[in-house]
């Protein structure tokens, strides 16, 4: 992703993740579709079927160094029909080359995302079908009719001795035509019938999950049904919360039931198969009564504008996904509630291996069937005051092993897959008069640390050839009242990589967030907002940002601070955004 201007005194969105880094060599440009506009609930940006025709560029047929989406976006008026843009996706072949969310803000808005779609090069190669989509809570009335307009692009990077092609996915499948599918309660999982190549060696699923406009907008701060029916305070009009102060009225009551936990599990057949943390974002509009929807103007939060998979490895049941019989891939949320409202995406990559036509082997191990329920305390109360006050902390450490093995044309590949995932939340809340308007009558302060550990080996013949390390850390701390809120959240991620011949390879990333909000007076907001964005590589890769704004416009954007020469450079086949990288651009 890129600014699409950093202009010191602009209110426009300024998004400071590094733009994806290109290969050398001209690219050849594929345009999707050019102002694409969305105008009114109900009218479909591409005719009747909402689609738009996809051909792979003549001149540039593969193989390919890279290849990027580009999507530009913006809406003209903030009297736009969506009110809550929560998902925007550009799809082909059924699979999500971009999703993301919508920069929110009270007057015309630009933005601009990338992404580097060269795993999905597979559902490129040929013509096909693609569709636009934004997901929003639309505003039913004649005033509510100005239009997002949309416009994307594909570059293709041929293959040169510079760059050489990547060793991408044979085979990559969505689990759904549409992109993304619903989740609407742990026990209904969203799930796929698959009919597999019998001779795949690798197998890893893309999982990018997201609250829709509803009850888990704000899921980090949901309490259980039984706190929320004990005491009726914890639902105040200034509660955080999804309604929306509309057409039809007043504030209804905030909060949120299912508890604050949150976790997507993955299974092949009914079996455990994998685990994807739920990325905490933190949408602007945390309660209707007071109107927050300005906050982040115009630096977005982290993730805000692109979301980023969290990649499942599965190769452990590679033999079993080889057998030539249908398998079933299901998502589903895991949650201390009953219900959860998510919008889940699962896309599925393959590697064959071509010396054969059947993959034989086993799981040898698996113990993610022994994972147990979070842990959940409280010591809410209601004092002799009235005055409803406690702490609720939910925990759950995950941890477990896969194991297993292919016999391939190269020999015997064996592949252990540990994963430790860790979830920790503090909910601090204070709640009186459920009825009133005092601006103190409602408080909640959120600190919540979500890590995970993932750390994968390969053997062949007894030969370690691979071996890959990931550490991603992302905390939030929320502090929120009426008229007020600071936020503290950063992303933070460190790879390491290792193949025989190759020097190891690390990366680390760190994006940081600081905001505070503070309401001056009747319609006067004062907010102040900093960040900062590094990435570094051990191919020389140094790439800083740093930002800051105040009073809805742009105060300060500087550019490779502590780089060598002060200047930004990146490797051309790094990740700065975080995305999944696994070595293909170094061959095996």
């Amino acid at each position: 992703m890129a600014a699409a201007s950093a202009v010191i005194g602009s209110s426009d969105t300024v998004d400071i993740t590094p733009a994806i880094p290109r290969a050398s060599g001209t690219p050849c440009v594929v345009e999707l579709f050019r102002n694409a506009e969305l105008a009114e609930p109900g009218r479909p940006f591409f005719g009747e079927e909402q689609s738009f025709p996809y051909a792979p560029p003549a001149a540039c047929p593969g193989p390919w160094a890279k290849v990027i989406v580009k999507v530009a976006l913006q809406n003209d008026s903030p009297s736009a029909y969506g009110d809550g843009l929560t998902l925007a996706q550009l799809v082909i072949g059924g699979v999500p080359l971009y999703a993301g969310g919508g920069q929110f803000d009270d007057r015309p808005t630009h933005w601009r995302v990338e992404r580097d779609v060269t795993d999905y090069s597979a559902v490129l190669h040929s013509a096909g079908e693609g569709f636009l989509e934004l997901r929003a809570s639309p505003r039913y009335s004649d005033r509510f009719r100005s239009p997002y307009r949309v416009s994307a692009t594909l570059l293709f990077y041929p293959a040169n001795p510079n760059n050489r092609a990547q060793h991408v996915p044979d085979q990559v499948h969505s689990l759904t035509p549409r992109g993304f599918g619903e989740v609407l309660a742990p026990a209904s999982p969203f799930s796929a019938s698959v009919e597999l190549p019998r001779n795949i060696e690798r197998a890893y699923l893309d999982v990018i999950a997201q609250p829709r406009y509803g009850n888990d907008l704000h899921w980090f701060s949901c309490l259980s049904a039984e706190l929320l029916a004990e005491f009726p305070e914890l639902t105040h009009p200034y509660a955080i919360g999804p309604a929306r102060l509309g057409l039809e009225g007043g504030p209804v009551p905030q909060g949120c039931s299912g508890g604050s936990f949150r976790e997507v599990r993955v299974s092949i057949d009914g079996q455990p198969a994998g685990l994807a943390p739920v990325f905490p974002k933190v949408h602007p509009q945390f309660s209707a009564s007071w109107g927050s929807t300005p906050l982040y103007r115009p630096l977005p939060t982290p993730r805000a504008l692109g979301y980023l998979p969290y990649r499942v490895d599965l190769t452990p049941f590679a033999a079993l996904l080889s057998d030539g019989s249908p398998h079933v891939i299901a998502l589903s949320l895991d949650s201390t509630g009953a219900t959860v409202d998510f919008d889940v995406s699962g896309t599925l990559l393959l590697y064959q291996d071509a010396g054969t036509r059947q993959i034989t082997g086993q799981v040898t191990r698996n113990t993610l069937t022994a994972i147990s329920a979070p842990r959940v305390s409280d010591n809410i109360h209601r004092n002799s005051a009235g005055e409803v006050r406690g702490l609720v902390t939910t925990q759950a450490v995950h941890h477990y092993d896969l194991e297993g093995f292919v016999d391939t044309s190269r020999g015997r590949i064996e592949t252990r897959v540990s994963r430790t995932f860790s979830f920790n939340n503090k909910q601090n809340v204070y709640a009186r008069d459920p009825a009133g308007t005092a601006d103190d009558a409602y408080l909640m302060v959120i600190d919540l640390d979500t890590r995970a550990a993932a750390v994968t080996r390969q053997w062949r013949d007894g030969t370690l050839i691979v071996e890959d390390a990931d550490t991603l850390v992302m905390p939030l701390i929320l502090d929120y009242q009426f008229g007020a809120a600071n936020m503290h959240q950063t992303v933070s991620l460190r790879s390491e990589r290792w193949r025989p011949g190759i020097a190891r390879y690390y990366a680390r990333l760190r994006h940081e967030a600081i905001l505070n909000y503070h309401a001056s007076g009747p319609g006067v907001p004062y907010w102040q907002s900093t960040q900062s964005h590094l990435f570094r590589d051990s191919y020389g890769s140094c790439h800083t940002i740093n930002a800051s704004s105040d009073g809805g416009v742009l105060g300060t954007y500087d550019e490779g601070v502590d780089c060598p020469d002060g200047r930004n450079r990146l490797f051309w086949a790094s990740h700065p955004d975080g995305s999944p990288d696994d070595l293909s651009w170094a061959g095996r």
